[in-house]
């Protein structure tokens, strides 16, 4: 079984890698234009291959072409970006292994798929750590934050600072989640971590893990009966479609970490690497703007969709966050003690 899983996975870095291919052009011209280590030669160019798993209707896409136009002009068109939105170059964890080996250049994935990279990145599947974005923010572009990108470097990785996707949220074709004890049974999707299984498991929920791209036809087909997610990728994947309930539980925050291809980095002259840093700074800035009006509108556009909405009471969310704390110790080993202890400090 263990050999079969291991061929499943170089056989789906394979196939990314031809799709890559067909998406960019030939490796030779790639080389010329430096995409991955070009010489830093006058005049050369390098191309900037990036994916994202939301459709181009959701701001993540808004996010990337504002951080194409910005990287574009500051470094006077000496880098150029290529934008695959919607999964076209696979799933989040397929990204980020193309990521690693140069088949992709930058991708902005969700914290928890970064986990199976860095351990580092569980801090971010802490349940009920931030009580709104603006400690959220405090804490990702401080020590901390700038702590769990570094450990990136291992992995062939650089980690560049942190784009937004926003709290996530319940939804479910069931019934309405008022209670926790209302989660008991529910075949509940989870992001790809043991300790978002656990942590959902924990709530009496039916834990399954599957890869967001395959997540709309997994609610329609009722191989799940429900999954978390913030608003604005909810309405942007139309799963108001197939989901009838939601509930307001703000239990997880989730940032975006920016990815890049740590050789690629590398082999930029300083200048680029400068606009680089630059384009992902101020692309943030709009990113989070972007963030909170999304979520906003979306909530109004799910349930003029037909969701049926609801919001956790106090009372209520409190049981939540108790049952979910099961996760802070195993965490906190498997990120670091020290840094845990960071976080803990920055976060009061």
């Amino acid at each position: 079984m263990l050999k079969m899983k291991k061929w499943g996975v170089l056989l789906g870095v394979l196939l990314l890698t031809v799709v890559l291919a067909a998406c960019g052009g030939s490796d030779s011209k790639k080389k010329e234009e430096g995409s991955a280590s070009g010489n830093n030669s006058k005049g050369q160019t390098y191309v900037i291959k990036a994916g994202h798993a939301a459709s181009e209707e959701h701001f993540a896409q808004d996010t990337f072409v504002k951080f194409k136009e910005l990287v574009e002009k500051k470094s006077d068109g000496k880098i150029k970006v290529e934008i695959y939105p919607n999964g076209q170059v696979g799933g989040e964890r397929e990204m980020i292994e193309a990521l690693q080996i140069g088949n992709l250049t930058m991708a902005a994935p969700s914290s928890s798929v970064v986990t199976a990279f860095s351990p580092s990145m569980f801090l971010w599947d802490l349940p009920f750590l931030f009580k709104d974005a603006a400690i959220a923010h405090e804490v990702l572009d401080g020590e901390v934050g700038k702590q769990v990108l570094a450990d990136l470097d291992g992995v062939g990785i650089k980690g560049l600072g942190y784009w937004e996707n926003g709290f996530r949220h319940i939804m479910n074709d069931k019934k309405p989640i008022e209670t926790l004890e209302d989660m008991k049974g529910l075949k509940f999707r989870t992001l790809e971590s043991q300790q978002q299984i656990k942590m959902w498991n924990a709530t009496g929920a039916n834990a399954t893990p599957i890869a967001f791209t395959e997540l709309y036809s997994a609610l329609q087909q009722g191989t799940v009966d429900g999954a978390e997610s913030p608003l604005a990728l909810m309405y942007a994947q139309k799963f108001q479609e197939v989901q009838k309930y939601l509930t307001k539980s703000g239990h997880l925050y989730s940032p975006w970490p920016v990815l890049m291809n740590k050789d690629f980095y590398n082999s930029l002259p300083d200048v680029l690497k400068k606009a680089v840093d630059e384009a992902v700074e101020e692309t943030k800035v709009e990113n989070r703007k972007l963030s909170a009006a999304d979520e906003e509108k979306s909530l109004k556009l799910l349930e003029e969709g037909g969701m049926k909405y609801n919001e956790l009471s106090d009372e209520e969310k409190a049981k939540f966050q108790e049952a979910m704390k099961v996760v802070y110790p195993e965490i906190s080993k498997l990120a670091g003690e020290e840094v845990y202890e960071k976080l803990m400090d920055a976060v009061k």
